[in-house]
């Protein structure tokens, strides 16, 4: 590690942690993980860019982004737990590709270089999935990018930048300035509350692992920074590893994320957030029978007519509601919304005459 010499008027100022001669071209990218790992990301994000043309490259489509991998509590729930490590590589648009990318090009070889390149790879790859369980135990919406894997290396930077600052001062009796992973990660800490849509969870996620992978590193493997401490390394990477899961079972739980479900619903209050929970209420428990009758309601309200069809046959095909169909219908001719409740009155009386003509046997 490095230690600024000093004078009589004080100490000089300098880098923590000095910065290490970068590779260029493919040496870059061919030799240095952080390249593979750009690379791995602008493949990615080429490929589906160009499965949305109609977004261009500032957005893409978020059924795209599902195909690839893309955080999703409620698929997560249904078993496809490999959602927690692939978003790391998945970006939303351009901008959020270009910004993560240039963050990692910036910052990923100077820690590489610091740890190692199979620490540096087990760090990202840590980071990323505590920013992925972070997410899926705080949020239902779906995620991705590469922020919470980037946190993490921030957090690593962070807390080995401390522990020189701490170290210089024991040596020379002065305190040397903020470094720079500390203002990264107090800046960045600040534009996520700034910036709508930043999934902060994931980015504490993140953090929380690159800080504790540092603390693990200096007291399991040999430094000139802190002495050796291998049991009490040992035992808060165990911690580490036991909230992973933990927070990764919990996330995953199909009775959590109905439940929070279910609690969303029952607190939002724009209808088109309403409808979002309702179907992926649905699309994990296909025969709660009162989110059918809601779907209906707000269906018809929002003239969705083929989804308002889907429900009203499961109703009816149940037996399910009748007061509360008729409730309905008087409900929207009481708000001047007579054609659909023409069109419901219709739909039940087709629905019942076919189930007549095909008894179930």
């Amino acid at each position: 590690m490095y230690t600024p010499q000093r004078d009589d008027s004080g100490p000089i100022e300098a880098p923590l942690i000095p910065p290490v001669a970068q590779p260029r071209g493919l040496q870059f990218f061919g030799g240095t993980w952080t390249g593979r790992i750009i690379l791995i990301n602008t493949f990615v994000f080429l490929i589906t860019a160009y499965l949305s043309p109609d977004y261009g490259l500032f957005s893409v489509d978020l059924d795209v982004l599902k195909r690839f991998g893309a955080k999703d509590p409620v698929l997560i729930a249904q078993g496809q737990y490999w959602r927690l490590i692939t978003p790391m590589f998945i970006h939303g648009g351009f901008l959020h590709f270009a910004l993560n990318n240039w963050a990692l090009y910036v910052l990923g070889f100077q820690l590489e270089s610091l740890l190692s390149p199979y620490r540096y790879l087990l760090l990202y790859l840590l980071a990323g999935i505590g920013g992925s369980v972070a997410s899926s135990v705080s949020s239902l919406m779906p995620s991705v990018g590469a922020s919470g894997a980037l946190f993490g290396l921030l957090g690593c930077g962070f807390y080995v930048e401390r522990i020189v600052q701490a170290r210089i001062k024991q040596m020379t009796g002065y305190k040397p300035r903020t470094g720079a992973y500390t203002g990264m990660v107090v800046a960045n800490i600040l534009f996520g509350f700034i910036i709508p849509q930043i999934d902060n969870a994931a980015h504490m996620g993140g953090l929380v692992v690159g800080v504790t992978f540092a603390y693990v590193l200096l007291r399991v493997k040999p430094n000139r920074l802190l002495p050796l401490q291998p049991t009490q390394g040992w035992l808060v990477a165990i911690l580490l590893g036991i909230s992973l899961f933990v927070g990764g079972a919990v996330g995953s739980s199909p009775r959590f994320v109905l439940y929070r479900l279910r609690t969303a619903l029952e607190n939002s209050q724009r209808v088109e957030d309403q409808y979002y929970y309702l179907n992926r209420l649905l699309e994990m428990d296909p025969e709660d029978q009162s989110a059918h009758l809601y779907r209906l309601k707000l269906a018809l309200r929002g003239r969705d007519f083929a989804t308002a069809e889907i429900d009203l046959t499961y109703i009816l095909d149940r037996q399910l509601f009748r007061t509360e169909l008729k409730e309905l219908e008087l409900d929207l001719l009481a708000h001047g919304l007579q054609p659909y409740a023409a069109w419901l009155q219709q739909k039940i009386l087709e629905l019942e005459s076919k189930n007549v003509e095909s008894p179930s046997l």
